[in-house]
């Protein structure tokens, strides 16, 4: 069975204070990523720091956070996936799929009321596969003290999510 990645668009910065990612959207198409990256960019906030955008490919179909919050992880000193995760050998952009949209399985971790940790920890082709995947984590340490804070959500692909500046 071939192996398909899709591409994550964000945007990481640090300031003084703290540390912000925003994620922009899941694209199968480069042209459509680089014309939202350069519309990102003209944005105020995303053109103050513009090495902050990220491309990453996403294996579809697979967990990334293998372990949950063991620990509290605020802003500063936040864990991120790899800039590059690993992907299979010989996969493949799900652009010959002709799909509208991809499902995102994330979890949520309340650090404190005014902060919230979101991770990606999978995208997946089909609303039960991420389901699936929520029930497998919802067993693991580190998720299973909070196995509500899971979220599946739809995206729509080649869709910039972010507007507006910040």
């Amino acid at each position: 069975m071939m192996n398909y990645f899709v591409y994550g668009l964000e945007h990481i910065y640090t300031d003084e204070t703290h540390r912000a990612c925003k994620f922009l959207g899941y694209f199968d198409d480069m042209k459509m990523l680089e014309k939202a990256k350069a519309k990102v960019l003209t944005l105020p906030g995303f053109k103050t720091y513009p090495d902050g955008i990220i491309v990453r490919k996403y294996e579809l179909n697979k967990i990334h956070w293998q372990n949950g919050f063991n620990s509290v992880v605020g802003e500063i000193g936040r864990d991120y996936l790899n800039k590059e995760d690993v992907i299979s050998e010989g996969s493949k952009s799900i652009k010959e799929l002709n799909l509208q949209y991809v499902f995102q399985v994330s979890h949520t971790y309340t650090i404190n009321t005014f902060l919230d940790d979101e991770r990606i920890i999978g995208v997946f082709l089909e609303e039960n596969q991420a389901n699936q995947a929520v029930d497998n984590c919802k067993k693991k340490d580190g998720f299973k003290n909070y196995p509500d804070d899971f979220i599946v959500g739809r995206f729509t692909l080649n869709n910039l999510l972010w507007i507006s500046g910040f």
